[in-house]
């Protein structure tokens, strides 16, 4: 016996007869909106499905999904702008597999806009050799400033700084003044370390929010902080004139509560009110409260934060207990990170501050616990390692193996200062005098914020008999850092 077709698809084929025996440009208008309206039943079911299958991982549901949302976009563009948006949500390799079946159609091959923002598909999933080739063979039949804006940034995620360089410059011969441009390349003279042009750039363009922000930014980086604070009072100046962005505002008010202009920080950060970025505004006023020495005040406003999203809440965590660290309630501080590993399970970055607070109680097995578990989740977490190997050597413990953590860490971050203290001590303690004053001399270098990498080498110019070096040091010490003992 053959089994009966449901009802509904009975119905549902009675209707196409119907439609297809009847003749007339009325019942062809019909025909064409009521195949219209089973298309857009379809496109609705598939986005539902999509979204569900994105949200549960079900990635290869999803691979499925997508692939059928592509036959159903033909040249309709905001489709396939609703899939480039579900594509930047799916794994990379799969992402990326679906963007070359995409590419394939005869709609985004025939489309330069449409291949460009595969382009930006393709940055986003991190494919950038193949966003570059799509992106030179659209600058061959089409030489943009979009384009080329693009393909300056792709050089510089593909560390290819000359290639980018010639970009920029090729833009800013287009439009000498554009603030985008500017700051771009800007950044790149500072990367490169030609700050004397970058600089020159700045101070040409002094009249723009944005590179006068820079500019201030570049004085810092310098340690040219009078300089800084009175091209602020200039900035201030300019944005009395200007209506800011809320971005504008929290670049500034994190720049001034850097250059200690309190006030201005606060009057800035209290005009945050937008929901997106309210969290990183309080964060910043309570790191002015702690500053203003109001910790109480500080520490409700952390609160605050911690109840928000995770992005915000494990930092302001973080600075509560260094809060507390600083005020020498270690109680409260190591209270604080207990709480903040019960809502954030074995989250690295408070696991790490933990670590920092029981090395300052030399509980060396739970330092040893908490830097353990982040090495578990990521065995290439430099700053673990270094903080582990330092804790083992500052301890006269395992000093073989803290010799490994700290080279394997300072392999990984080569000029980092913090590790390259470490490299220095590591050595004092296996008495290699010569390289432990050779690698503390780089960490002491240009380092304006940290006193122990200084000690560190005071106690190894002693340990060598050189006393005079050894005052040279104290002597400079004491200029950057007034309270400095050793």
């Amino acid at each position: 016996m053959s089994k009966s077709k449901p009802k509904n698809l009975i119905v549902f084929i009675s209707i196409l007869l119907l439609i297809g025996c009847q003749s007339g440009p009325k019942v062809k208008q019909q025909n064409e909106a009521f195949n219209q309206e089973t298309i857009n039943l379809g496109w609705d079911q598939l986005q539902q499905n999509t979204i569900e299958n994105l949200r549960a991982k079900s990635f290869g549901e999803a691979n499925l999904n997508i692939k059928q949302m592509m036959a159903f976009a033909a040249d309709d563009n905001s489709k396939w702008e609703y899939i480039r948006m579900a594509l930047v949500s799916m794994p990379n390799d799969l992402a990326e597999g679906l963007v070359d079946l995409a590419l394939e159609k005869s709609f985004i091959k025939n489309n330069r806009p449409e291949q460009f923002a595969f382009v930006r598909v393709l940055t986003q999933i991190e494919a950038y050799e193949k966003s570059m080739v799509l992106l030179n063979d659209l600058i061959d039949q089409e030489q943009t400033v979009e384009y080329v804006y693009w393909r300056a940034r792709l050089h510089l995620l593909m560390k290819q700084e000359a290639k980018a360089e010639i970009d920029y410059l090729w833009l800013l011969d287009k439009a000498p003044k554009n603030t985008d441009y500017l700051s771009q390349y800007v950044t790149l003279l500072n990367f490169l370390g030609r700050n004397d042009e970058a600089m020159a750039l700045l101070v040409d363009n002094e009249g723009d929010v944005d590179l006068l922000f820079r500019q201030i930014i570049l004085l810092v980086q310098q340690d040219q902080d009078d300089s800084a604070k009175e091209k602020l009072t200039q900035l201030k100046a300019l944005t009395n004139e200007a209506e800011l962005t809320v971005e504008q505002k929290l670049e500034i008010g994190e720049l001034s509560y850097w250059l200690e202009d309190y006030d201005y920080a606060m009057s800035l950060l209290q005009s945050v009110k937008s929901g997106e970025h309210i969290n990183k505004a309080k964060l910043l006023m309570a790191n002015v409260l702690v500053k203003q020495q109001q910790y109480d005040r500080a520490a409700v406003m952390y609160h605050q934060v911690q109840n928000g999203p995770e992005v915000h809440a494990i930092p302001a965590y973080q600075l509560e207990i260094e809060l507390y660290r600083e005020q020498g309630d270690m109680d409260a501080a190591l209270k604080t990170a207990d709480a903040a590993l019960q809502m954030f399970k074995k989250d690295p970055d408070i696991l790490y501050s933990r670590a920092l607070l029981h090395a300052q109680n030399n509980n060396i097995p739970a330092v040893e616990a908490d830097l353990n578990e982040i090495l578990s989740q990521n065995p290439d977490n430099a700053d673990a390692m270094n903080a582990l190997g330092y804790s083992w050597a500052d301890n006269d413990m395992k000093l073989d193996l803290a010799y490994d953590y700290i080279m394997r860490a300072h392999e990984l971050k080569p000029n980092d200062k913090a590790i390259l203290d470490s490299v220095g001590w590591i050595y004092y303690k296996k008495g290699e005098l010569e390289k432990a004053e050779k690698y503390l001399r780089m960490a002491i270098e240009n380092n304006t914020r940290d006193t122990e990498s200084y000690q560190h080498l005071i106690t190894v110019l002693e340990a060598q008999g050189d006393s005079i070096g050894a005052d040279e040091i104290r002597k400079k010490a004491l200029e950057l850092f007034p309270s400095f003992t050793d």
